[in-house]
């Protein structure tokens, strides 16, 4: 009368394919620890013609940053004046509630 354990049947396709996965992951990793980086280096003492690394792949950023649109970020009078009386709502009622407060305690 006891009830048998559910098991989940697990096919080989399906564990093959997250090793895949796990094993995409790591060598990505891997390959980016290695990778040159965009940073500048400090200067050499000994060369006084300094180069910059990486600044090909700085300008293709600041290039893809420039052409991304941006968000309107203009207030209309309206929503600034919605803005203000719910703001002077929420404050008028802490404040009247710390009033309250200092009156029942008795001291100022």
């Amino acid at each position: 009368t006891n009830p048998k354990p559910v098991t989940l049947p697990h096919s080989a396709k399906t564990m093959a394919s997250s090793r895949v996965l796990v094993a995409l992951v790591f060598a990505t990793a891997v390959a980016a620890t290695f990778m040159p980086s965009a940073f500048v280096s400090a200067p050499s003492i000994g060369s006084s013609d300094v180069a910059l690394r990486g600044a090909a792949s700085a300008a293709t950023y600041g290039a893809l940053a420039a052409s991304a649109p941006m968000p309107a970020e203009a207030w209309t009078e309206k929503g600034l004046l919605q803005f203000g009386q719910v703001f002077a709502l929420f404050f008028l009622f802490f404040w009247v509630a710390g009033f309250v407060r200092m009156m029942t305690i008795g001291r100022l």
